[in-house]
C-alpha cells in the first residue's frame, strides 16, 4: 500500500512540476522558485524509495513490527507531502488569476502570497528531513527485508497448492449447487469433438472451481475415457519453463516411471519436444489449477497440440480475461451458492457427527447468521462448519462465535487460510486498480454501488490517471470497474441491456477484508454503529455509516481528503468543515441534511461535492470559489436556481440538478429543471449537464460545451427549437440527449437537428413533435440504442419506420400514439427488448405478428384505460420473460389471476416466467400481486 501512496505522489508532482513549467521557471518569483526545486529534490528521493516499497508492502518476516512502523511513516510523510503539493497548485492557480486584481489590491494579494509561499517551503524542509531519516532506515533493514518477502510469497502459495491437493479427497455430499455446472463440465470432456478442446471454469476465490473440476476429475466416465490424465498447478508465480517441467513430472509420476535427472537442465525447446512426443498417440485430459497470467495458455499451447484424438484441457482461474483468452474456449463460471444451497453444505460440515446433519431448533437462529456471513462461499461455509463441528453445541458459544468472527485476525488457523486465498486476489492488483478497490470499503455492507457513481468518485480522488486517445477519464474508469469485475472483485448485481454493469456488491467477506487492511494502512476509517472510535491515527478517507448521532473523532483529521455520510442521523457540523481543508470529496448522499454549510467555499481542493436526494434548497453563493471542482450533483433536492457563481468552475465536468415534486406512477416523477445563471455554457469541461432550463441565451450559445456526452434540457419552447438543434449538432461526443417541453400546446419542431451527434445511443423527447411525425434524421440513428416518446402524438406510419432502427432495444410511448389500435407486423423490432406503453387513453387493442418483437423480454402496460384484453399474439413472443400490469383495467387483470376459469388470455401468456399486477393504493403507495 506503500509503493501505491507514493507512485500515486510522484505521478501528482510531475504534473505539478510540469503545470508550473508552462509558465517558464526564469518568471517565477524566489520563493516559488524555492518551492519548485525542494518538491523536485523529494521527488528524486521518493523514485529511490520507490523500488524498494514493492519488497517492503509484502513483507511477513520476524521483523514486520519494525517494516510496519517504518511504512506508516513514509505513508504518513508521503501524505504530508502530498497535501503541501495541493496547497501549491492552488497558491500557483490562484497567482495566474492575480493579475486581473488592481494594484492596491495586487500588493495585498503578493504579500499574503509570499507568506503562504515562505511556510510551503518551511513544511517542505521538514519533510524532508524526515524523508531523509526514513531512506536511513531503508538501508538498515534492507537485506532482511528482501529475504523475508520470498518466503512469505512461497507460504502463500503453499497454502494454496495443499488446498488444491486437499480438494482431491472430498466426498461426493461435499460437492452443493453445481450438479449443473458439473454434468455441463463432463458433457464437453466426453462429447466426440476430435479436436483438442479448452475448458475454463472461472470464478473468485474459494467459490469452489477446484473442488468442482476435482469431482469430474475423478468420475468414472472421465477416468475411462483418456490415456491420459494429469493435474498440475500452477500458481501466481509460475514461468512457463517450471510449468513444462511440472508437467513432465507429473507424465512420469502418471506412469511410476523415474523422472530423467536433467529435466531442471532442460531449455524451453527440450521441454515442449519431450512433452508433445509423449502426448503425440495419446488422448489426454490435463488439468491447469489456479492459472493467474493471461498468456499461461498461449505459451503452453505448442507443447499440449491438437493431436485430433479428443485431447481436452481444462483451466480453472479467477480471471475473466484468462478464461476468455482464447474465442474457442469453453467457460463455465461459477458463482456463489444460493441461500439454501449454502445452508445444506454447512449443516453437512457443522453436524457431521449428527444422525442427519440436520441443525437442532435451539441453534438455527444463530447458526443461519453465520451462514450468512459467508454469503455463499463454499470455502468459508466448509471452513465455519468444520470450526462449529469442534465447538460446543450452545446457543451462547455460537452466539459468541458470531459477536467475534474475525476471518483475517482470527487466531483459528482454519478460519484465517480463508482471508489468505482472498487476500491472493487483492495482493494480485496492480496498482492502479488496488486504490480503486480498496475505496470500496467505504460502501455498508451489501451497498448497491452505482457505476457512474463510483467512477466519479475514483476521478475524483485522482485514481484515474490522465486520457487515452479519445476515451475520457471516465470512460477509463469504467474500463477498472470491467477489470474488477473480471477479476471476481466485485459482483454485478444489475446488467443493463448491453450486459454493461449498472451496480455491484463487494462480497462480504472481501469488505472485511479491505476494511481492515484500509484502517491498516490509513487508508480509510470506517464509523458505524459497532465503532468504537478510540484510533488516534491520521485519517485520509471517512466514512460514517448508520445513526450514531453527534460524533467526537479522536482521530486526526487535517489530512481528510474525502469524507462520507450514509443514511443515518448524522449530521454535518460546520465547525467541523475548516478542519478539512484539504478535502477532496464531500459526499452527503442522502444525508439528512436541509442547507450546505458556507464553510464549503474555503475547500479549495474539493473535487466531488453531492447532496443527491437531500432537503438542501439552496447552494452556497460563494461556490464559485471551488475552481477545482469536478461533480456538483443536486440531483433529486430543492434547489430552484444555481448561484451566480457557479459558471467560474472552470474544471467542472458533470453537473446534475433536478427537483423533484412528486411520483406520478412507479416509473415517473413529476420534476422540474433547475434555472442557471447566465455563462453557464463557458464551462467546457463540462460532460454531463442535467436537468437545467432553457433559456434563450443559454441555448444560444450551448454549442460551446462540445465535450459534452449527457444534455437535459427541460422547458424548451416553441422558439427555443431552431438554435437548440443548431447547437447541439456541434456535440459529436454527446451519447445521451433529452429535451422537454415546457407547455403541453407548443410542438417541438426538430427538423434542423441535422446531422445529428453521430454517437448518440438514448434519446428522450417529451413533446408533440411538429406535424405529428419524426424529424428526418431520427431514422439515420443507427446506434440508438433507447428511445422515449412523450405525448409526442405519432402514427403507425412513424411507428413503421422506428422499428427500422437496427439497435434499438429499449422503447417507452408515454401517450405518444393516438390510435386505438396498435399493431405490430412481422420482422418490427427485431432486437427490441423492454416495450413500455402508458398512459394510452385510446388504445383497446394490440396485436403481435409472428416473427414481430422476436426478441422482446419485458412488456409493461402501464395506465392504458381501455385495454381489457391482452394482445393477441403475445404466444408468439416466445422469449418473454416478464409481463408488468400498472394500474391496468380491473376487467383484465381478473382474466389473468390464477384459480379463476382458464380462459383465453391466461392461455396466451402461460409461456411467461413473471407476470405482475401493481395497483395504486395511495400516494406514492402501490400493492404488488403476482399473476404467474
Amino acid at each position: 500500500m506503500a509503493e501505491i501512496v507514493v507512485s500515486s505522489l510522484i505521478e501528482k508532482i510531475t504534473e505539478t512540476l510540469a503545470s508550473v513549467a508552462i509558465r517558464r521557471i526564469g518568471s517565477l518569483l524566489a520563493p516559488e522558485r524555492q518551492v519548485h526545486s525542494k518538491i523536485s529534490d523529494i521527488k528524486a528521493e521518493l523514485h529511490v524509495m520507490q523500488e524498494y516499497l514493492r519488497y517492503a508492502d509484502s513483507y511477513r518476516g520476524t521483523d514486520r513490527q519494525v517494516v510496519q512502523a517504518w511504512l506508516n511513516g513514509v505513508r504518513d510523510v508521503a501524505f504530508q507531502i502530498e497535501d503541501i503539493v495541493d496547497e501549491y497548485t492552488y497558491l500557483m492557480a490562484r497567482r495566474n488569476r492575480s493579475n486581473l486584481l488592481k494594484d492596491h489590491l495586487f500588493r495585498v494579494f503578493n504579500y499574503y502570497h509570499h507568506r503562504a509561499l515562505h511556510d510551503i517551503a518551511t513544511r517542505l524542509e521538514k519533510v524532508e528531513n524526515k524523508l531523509g531519516r526514513l531512506s536511513e532506515t531503508n538501508r538498515r533493514y534492507s537485506l532482511r527485508i528482501g529475504e523475508g518477502t520470498s518466503d512469505n510469497s512461497n507460504n502463500e502459495r503453499e497454502m494454496g497448492r495443499r488446498l488444491a491437493v486437499s480438494a482431491h479427497f472430498l466426498k461426493e455430499d461435499d460437492i452443493v449447487g453445481v450438479q449443473e455446472q458439473r454434468e455441463q463440465l463432463i458433457r464437453w470432456l466426453t462429447d466426440e469433438e476430435p479436436r483438442r478442446t479448452m475448458v475454463s471454469v472461472w470464478g473468485m476465490g474459494g467459490v469452489g472451481k477446484t473442488t468442482l473440476v476435482t469431482g469430474v476429475y475423478k468420475a468414472q466416465r472421465i477416468i475411462g475415457r483418456f490415456d491420459c490424465r494429469l493435474w498440475v498447478y500452477v500458481s501466481q508465480s509460475c514461468t512457463i519453463d517450471d510449468l513444462l517441467r511440472r508437467i513432465m513430472r507429473e507424465f512420469y509420476r502418471e506412469t511410476t516411471e523415474a523422472a530423467p535427472h536433467d529435466i531442471c537442465s532442460m531449455d524451453h525447446r527440450m521441454l515442449v519436444e519431450t512433452i508433445r512426443a509423449h502426448l503425440q498417440q495419446k488422448r489426454y485430459l490435463i488439468i491447469l489449477d489456479d492459472v493467474w497470467q493471461t498468456d499461461v495458455w498461449t505459451d503452453v499451447s505448442d507443447a499440449l497440440f491438437d493431436n485430433n484424438r479428443g485431447s481436452r484441457v481444462v483451466i480453472t482461474t479467477r480471471k475473466q480475461e484468462v478464461a476468455t483468452k482464447a474465442d474457442d474456449f469453453r467457460v463455465v463460471e461459477l458463482k456463489p451458492l444460493k441461500e439454501e444451497e449454502a445452508w445444506t453444505l454447512f449443516c453437512r460440515k457443522a453436524f457431521q457427527r449428527e444422525k442427519h446433519t440436520i441443525c437442532p431448533q435451539e441453534l438455527e437462529y444463530w447458526a443461519r447468521r453465520l451462514v450468512e456471513k459467508c454469503e455463499g462461499l463454499p470455502l468459508a461455509i466448509v471452513t465455519l462448519g468444520n470450526v462449529l463441528a469442534q465447538s460446543a453445541k450452545t446457543e451462547l458459544a455460537w452466539k459468541n462465535v458470531y459477536d467475534n468472527l474475525l476471518w483475517e485476525k482470527s487466531n483459528n488457523p482454519d478460519l484465517h487460510k480463508v482471508s489468505v486465498i482472498l487476500m491472493l486476489s487483492i495482493n494480485d492488483l496492480p496498482t492502479y486498480l488496488r486504490n480503486c478497490f480498496l475505496y470500496c470499503s467505504i460502501f455498508p455492507e451489501d451497498y448497491l454501488l452505482e457505476r457512474k457513481r463510483l467512477i466519479r468518485l475514483w476521478v475524483a480522488e485522482g485514481f484515474v490517471k490522465g486520457e487515452r486517445g479519445e476515451s475520457s477519464m471516465e470512460e477509463v474508469a469504467e474500463d477498472y470497474l470491467n477489470q474488477l469485475v473480471g477479476r471476481c472483485m466485485l459482483q454485478v448485481v444489475q446488467w443493463n441491456e448491453f450486459g454493461r454493469a449498472t451496480r455491484c456488491q463487494v462480497h462480504d467477506l472481501m469488505r472485511d477484508l479491505i476494511v481492515a487492511r484500509s484502517r491498516e494502512e490509513n487508508f480509510c476509517e470506517i464509523y458505524d454503529n459497532n465503532s468504537r472510535g478510540n484510533g488516534h491515527h491520521r485519517v485520509r478517507r471517512l466514512s460514517i455509516i448508520g445513526g450514531r448521532g453527534d460524533r467526537q473523532f479522536s482521530m486526526t483529521l487535517e489530512q481528510l481528503c474525502s469524507f462520507h455520510v450514509f443514511p443515518s442521523s448524522s449530521v454535518l457540523s460546520p465547525i467541523l468543515l475548516p478542519r478539512f481543508k484539504l478535502l477532496r470529496v464531500l459526499d452527503l448522499h442522502f444525508a439528512p441534511i436541509d442547507r450546505v454549510p458556507d464553510e464549503v467555499v474555503h475547500l479549495f481542493n474539493l473535487r466531488y461535492l453531492s447532496v443527491r436526494g437531500t432537503k438542501v434548497r439552496e447552494l452556497p453563493k460563494a461556490v464559485g470559489r471551488l475552481r477545482n471542482l469536478e461533480t456538483l450533483d443536486a440531483w433529486l433536492t430543492c434547489v430552484e436556481n444555481l448561484p451566480r457563481g457557479t459558471t467560474k468552475l472552470e474544471n467542472l465536468r458533470h453537473l446534475m440538478v433536478k427537483k423533484i415534486q412528486s411520483k406520478t406512477s412507479r416509473y415517473t416523477n413529476s420534476v422540474t429543471g433547475v434555472h442557471t445563471p447566465h455563462g453557464i455554457e463557458n464551462l467546457k469541461s463540462l460532460q454531463t449537464l442535467k436537468a437545467v432550463v432553457a433559456d434563450e441565451d443559454m441555448i444560444k450559445h450551448l454549442g460551446n460545451l462540445t465535450h459534452l456526452r449527457r444534455l437535459e434540457i427541460v422547458e424548451v419552447r416553441n422558439m427555443h427549437c431552431a438554435k437548440l438543434s443548431k447547437s447541439i449538432v456541434k456535440m459529436k461526443h454527446l451519447r445521451h440527449l433529452v429535451i422537454a417541453r415546457k407547455y403541453r400546446q407548443e410542438t417541438l419542431p426538430l427538423e434542423a437537428l441535422s446531422p445529428p451527434p453521430p454517437l448518440l445511443r438514448k434519446l428522450s423527447l417529451y413533446g408533440k413533435l411538429d406535424q405529428d411525425r419524426l424529424p428526418n434524421w431520427l431514422i439515420s440513428l443507427a446506434n440508438l440504442t433507447h428511445l422515449t416518446l412523450e405525448s409526442s402524438g405519432i402514427g403507425e406510419d412513424s411507428l413503421r419506420l422506428l422499428s427500422s432502427l437496427p439497435n434499438l432495444v429499449f422503447l417507452i410511448l408515454f401517450e405518444a400514439y393516438d390510435g386505438q389500435h396498435l399493431h405490430f407486423k412481422a420482422e418490427w423490432f427485431p432486437q427490441l427488448k423492454v416495450l413500455r406503453l402508458q398512459d394510452m387513453a385510446h388504445l383497446s387493442s394490440i396485436e403481435i405478428e409472428q416473427g414481430a418483437l422476436m426478441n422482446l423480454q419485458e412488456l409493461l402496460l402501464v395506465r392504458c384505460g381501455e385495454l381489457k384484453m391482452v394482445p393477441l399474439g403475445i404466444e408468439n413472443v416466445t422469449g418473454l420473460q416478464r409481463l408488468e400490469l400498472d394500474d391496468m383495467p380491473e376487467e383484465l387483470v381478473d382474466k389473468l389471476r390464477e384459480g379463476r376459469e382458464i380462459k383465453e388470455d391466461r392461455l396466451r401468456i402461460r409461456h411467461i416466467p413473471v407476470i405482475m399486477n401493481w395497483a395504486k393504493t395511495g400516494d406514492n403507495c402501490w400493492t404488488e400481486e403476482a399473476l404467474s
